[in-house]
């Protein structure tokens, strides 16, 4: 209600005739009242923070600004800085609405409410009437439904954090996440028309060696930054964002001094804890502030993007259009048998509700591995994931899997039923099969189904490991009694992964030793998986149909 419209309210002269003591303290009565109402509604229009009449001030230079949940009616922006003002609008140069933040955890943050679906929105950071350069982002289409351009397209980070990587005062992988980024944008530019990103979705260890509030800054903030303003983060938690713990270094690196036993030290990427109140950044004990992720980042927790309620922001669920999007905990919750069970009851409560036409579940710790230094018949992160949450995929219509930690690309056939170490799996029992009797690439003719041919169900998925997007792994063949640190023979050599030919650098017999990238294009009746290499061109991809 706008001011003028308040003071007519109240003038007797409008009305055309005298008003008696006990009318006019009715009139005043009513108008107060009409205040009051106007003031919750504006109060609630952004929900606990406080609005601001108008846009009044000046764009000020703030850093980390990222978003979060943006969904169809709703956006959390997030920053550090000194003011408090968020000013948006749908026209870039006239933001008409404004809001106050709370300052949480380190960050200002606000979320915005009441916005319309599959729509621009732009905003400044300390009260401009015009949003600051590249400040705008786009709402989720309504649930269920496609934005307007018919494509959800997401882009995947999976080990990136290799910018702050510190061996021997060193950084020994500068500039690597950054080629992959502007491997990306090539690949986007060029192969996709410039279509803006809808998610980014983060598969652990974007932050090396420990994950600290510092190592975040410079190895995810600092590269992404003109991204991260405009499309909202979804990450999970990796190894190296649970800070460190001890190690014996011999089983890396024969010095002279191993030949006295064990040389310890602490080492980021090694906590064995399943309680995020251990975070331990440097080997002194449990760092007072806790865990930077949880810090950092503001996630679903209480269903509040769709899905149900997890109770926990270690792992989550949201939806996003017809995408059902699952982020699950490998690190710290599947450690633990029990909180292993919750996640797995949770898991299987939110599948079953499920209605999205797409279903994609992302964690750190790969069910189906020969990385290096990552072995999923070995390492029991890997077998826990496997045993536990790989028949729940492929019992409740999850489409496609995503993890990172072992430094290289691997992508399965399409799978069902393999559970057990990698000798057991039987391309007849364990894959869908083309014409001619071999597990299906997905790809041409040989796209896979989301109803299989084969079982008439929706009974399959399809596994990716893409943590390549900060730095690969290259050969280096282990030396007699060593099996850390270096290529054992069945390096990239899974039977459950599709084969690659024999020839190129990079390329190995179920696996690729090159950085890059995935992106995953999602309509009606199709889903679309690519992985971009550093220098933009598409190396994999396979093809997911649906009946509409």
């Amino acid at each position: 209600m706008t001011e003028d419209g308040l003071s007519k309210s109240g003038d007797s002269r409008s009305l055309g005739a005298k008003r008696t003591n006990e009318s006019s303290s009715y009139a005043r009565g009513f108008l107060l009242l009409q205040i009051f109402i106007c003031s919750l509604l504006m109060t609630s229009s952004a929900f606990a923070e406080d609005v601001i009449s108008s846009c009044s001030g000046a764009e000020t230079a703030v850093s980390r600004l990222f978003l979060q949940q943006v969904s169809a009616h709703s956006a959390m922006i997030k920053w550090r800085g000194d003011t408090p003002i968020v000013c948006f609008g749908t026209q870039p140069g006239k933001l008409d609405r404004s809001v106050r933040s709370e300052f949480i955890d380190g960050h200002h943050q606000v979320t915005l409410a009441g916005l319309e679906a599959d729509t621009y929105y732009y905003y400044s950071i300390g009260g401009a009437t015009s949003s600051g350069p590249g400040q705008h982002f786009r709402t989720a289409p309504e649930s269920g439904q496609l934005p307007d351009d018919g494509n959800i397209h997401i882009w995947l980070l999976g080990d990136s954090g290799t910018a702050t990587e510190v061996q021997g005062g060193h950084n020994v992988h500068a500039g690597k996440a950054i080629d992959v980024m502007n491997g990306y944008l090539k690949y986007n530019d060029q192969q996709a028309a410039g279509e803006p990103l809808d998610l980014i979705l983060l598969l652990g260890d974007n932050a090396y060696l420990e994950g600290t509030d510092e190592q975040w800054q410079g190895a995810y903030f600092d590269i992404y930054a003109e991204l991260i303003k405009t499309t909202a983060t979804w990450p999970t938690i990796g190894n190296h964002e649970m800070g460190g713990g001890a190690l014996d270094i011999c089983i890396f690196r024969k010095l002279p001094q191993c030949e006295k036993g064990p040389l310890i030290s602490h080492f980021g990427g090694i906590s064995r804890s399943a309680n995020p109140d251990s975070y331990d950044s440097n080997g002194d004990g449990p760092d007072p502030g806790g865990l930077p992720y949880l810090n950092i980042f503001s996630l679903p927790s209480k269903a509040e993007q769709g899905g149900v309620a997890s109770g926990t922001e270690q792992y989550y669920s949201f939806d996003y259009g017809n995408v059902h999007t699952v982020s699950l905990d490998s690190q710290l919750s599947n450690r633990d048998p029990v909180q292993r069970s919750a996640m797995r009851d949770w898991l299987i409560d939110d599948l079953s509700s499920n209605k999205q036409d797409w279903t994609l579940v992302i964690f750190h710790h790969p069910p189906y591995s020969k990385g290096q230094n990552h072995d999923s018949d070995v390492e029991q992160n890997e077998i826990d994931m496997r045993e536990t949450f790989a028949p729940v995929f492929e019992d409740h219509g999850v489409d496609v899997v995503y993890s990172g930690h072992a430094h290289s690309y691997e992508r399965s056939w399409y799978l069902n039923g393999h559970y057990g170490p990698s000798d057991t799996f039987t391309p007849g029992t364990h894959a869908e099969l083309d014409g001619q009797g071999n597990p299906s690439m997905g790809q041409g003719t040989d796209v896979y189904r989301q109803i299989s041919s084969a079982t008439a169900a929706d009974d399959k998925a399809v596994y990716t490991v893409a943590g390549s997007a900060g730095k690969a792994d290259q050969e280096n063949p282990c030396t007699p009694g060593r099996t850390m640190g270096c290529s054992l023979p069945d390096w990239l050599g899974h039977p459950a992964h599709r084969t690659f030919p024999a020839g190129q650098t990079g390329y190995h017999s179920h696996g690729l030793s090159l950085k890059g990238s995935v992106v995953i294009d999602v309509n009606r009746t199709s889903l679309t998986s690519r992985f971009v290499s550093e220098s933009g061109q598409v190396l994999d991809h396979f093809i997911i149909k649906r009946e509409p």
